[in-house]
């Protein structure tokens, strides 16, 4: 017969105020600014949490972002500078890494980003936004959405 699995306590011990649990990927509509070579560039984001955000990209404008190159190569390293205008009063200038880059329509790509290097006052600032985000019951993103 078939036993349970139980988690043992070590496992619930290593990290039990985890980032992740108090702060999952977030349905939140706000704009994304990328400063490229080229010049700006704005993409709507539709996801956030404490070290990613997902950005919808047209189809058209995918190789500002993601090169042709890097669809077929995990191993290569996209950076951008960009800025997250996260409502009217709280800003973030952050570097993001390429994570994925998934066709959803024709017309259109999701890109997750890593946010890289933020520093310790950045990070306080985005915890103190997605805190208030989740008491306002803002819905977790959902990955058949």
């Amino acid at each position: 017969m078939l036993q349970p699995i139980t988690p043992t306590s070590k496992a619930n011990s290593s990290k039990p105020n985890s980032k992740r649990k108090r702060f999952p990927l977030l349905n939140l509509e706000f704009l994304v600014t990328f400063l490229l070579e080229k010049g700006e560039f704005h993409a709507n984001a539709q996801e956030l949490s404490h070290e990613e955000v997902r950005v919808i990209c047209p189809a058209g404008d995918i190789p500002l972002l993601v090169p042709r190159t890097a669809h077929h190569r995990p191993d290569e390293k996209i950076v951008h500078q960009a800025e997250l205008q996260l409502d009217n009063n709280f800003k973030l200038n952050v570097k993001l890494q390429v994570l994925s880059c998934r066709r959803y329509s024709q017309q259109g790509f999701n890109v997750a980003f890593r946010l890289l290097e933020l520093s310790e006052e950045q990070q306080d600032a985005l915890e103190a936004f997605l805190n208030k985000a989740l008491d306002k019951n803002i819905p977790t993103a959902s990955m058949f959405s």
